[in-house]
């Protein structure tokens, strides 16, 4: 069956996105799940900044799915660790649609280890997200910049990082984006 994997910055519509390709599925009598990660403690469940959401069942690792499913929905693929690909894999190879969406670069620019991994399954379908930039304001974010109060956090952090508060998270084009290497 089909791959989706829907990537971009914070703030960029991915669990709209996701609740938007994955919902129809449900007219059409198939069984579907939504999870996402334990490390997500923004929400409860999936739910957009535009209040669209959705019941997700929170979940530690991807490999702690049990029940059975036609199509699966994921948020915050990003805060799995990286062998969850070797899980999505297997559930490809027996037939399941996957949806997963997520950022696809850390704080620094970098690729997240598993976005690397899911993107070697080779999803049919890669749907890239832009935002508007919270510096210049224009509709051409794609970066993730992540604040201590006012200062830009260059290096130090993990790539998986909760939305707790003890970060501001800004979406920034390619010229507000600041990095000590770009």
């Amino acid at each position: 069956m089909a791959f989706t994997l829907i990537l971009g910055p914070m703030k960029s519509g991915k669990s709209l996105e996701l609740i938007a390709r994955v919902a129809p599925y449900k007219f059409a009598d198939k069984k579907v799940l939504y999870v996402q990660p334990q490390l997500n403690v923004r929400d409860k469940d999936i739910k957009s900044r535009l209040g669209v959401g959705i019941k997700a069942q929170k979940i530690k690792s991807l490999n702690d799915i049990t029940e059975s499913f036609d199509v699966i929905g994921i948020d915050e693929i990003h805060m799995f660790d990286s062998l969850g690909y070797t899980t999505v894999s297997k559930w490809l190879k027996n037939g399941r649609e996957v949806f997963a969406s997520g950022l696809d670069l850390n704080y620094q620019g970098k690729m997240i280890p598993i976005i690397k991994h899911l993107l070697e399954l080779k999803p049919e379908h890669i749907v890239s997200k832009t935002a508007v930039c919270d510096v210049c304001k224009n509709y051409c974010a794609i970066y993730t910049q992540i604040l201590n109060g006012n200062k830009i956090i260059k290096a130090g952090l993990p790539d998986i990082i909760p939305e707790d508060g003890a970060y501001v998270y800004q979406a920034r084009c390619r010229n507000c984006f600041i990095n000590k290497e770009l």
